[in-house]
């Protein structure tokens, strides 16, 4: 698997565009948005089905996000990465 700085290495615009959307991540969560991502320090969210998903409070869980058939996006928390 490569790194992100591997990745920023082989492709400085990348870097660029991930700046951006740290940004926008910023203003969501300022907004009281939850954002969802894939984190290294998580190597089960880095593919498939799961994912980091951090609240405005700082509080952190693993989820599962999946399409059902008739097209319904669920999401299952796995567990929680920090105790608020």
């Amino acid at each position: 698997m490569i790194t992100l700085d591997e990745l920023y290495e082989n492709d400085p615009i990348q870097k660029v565009i991930d700046e951006g959307a740290g940004w926008g991540a910023e203003q969501m969560l300022k907004a009281g948005v939850p954002i969802y991502y894939r984190d290294e320090l998580y190597p089960e969210t880095m593919q498939g089905e799961l994912f980091v998903k951090e609240y405005s409070s700082g509080a952190k869980f693993i989820v599962r996000k999946y399409l059902t058939e008739d097209l319904r996006l669920l999401e299952e928390i796995i567990r929680s990465i920090n105790a608020l």
